[in-house]
């Protein structure tokens, strides 16, 4: 599983969408309710699905969690 690295705009910590793979990208759809897909802009640019990155962590502690309880049965 790859840890991604948060960009830093304004002092907040953001994970763009782009990082991750179609299926990560839909379970992320599925899982969240829309309002929590932000669009951040940057000089020249803009992002248009980001997440903070404290929900990102939620998300991978609960899907580290979820690959734990599997090997363990």
């Amino acid at each position: 599983m790859t840890k991604h690295l948060p960009i830093y705009i304004e002092g907040e910590k953001w994970i763009p969408l782009i990082y991750f793979s179609d299926q990560e990208k839909k379970t992320f759809k599925e899982w969240l309710p829309s309002y929590r897909f932000k669009k951040v802009k940057l000089p020249g640019a803009v992002l248009a699905e980001c997440l903070d990155f404290k929900t990102y962590a939620c998300w991978l502690r609960l899907k580290e969690l979820k690959l734990y309880q599997i090997s363990c049965f």
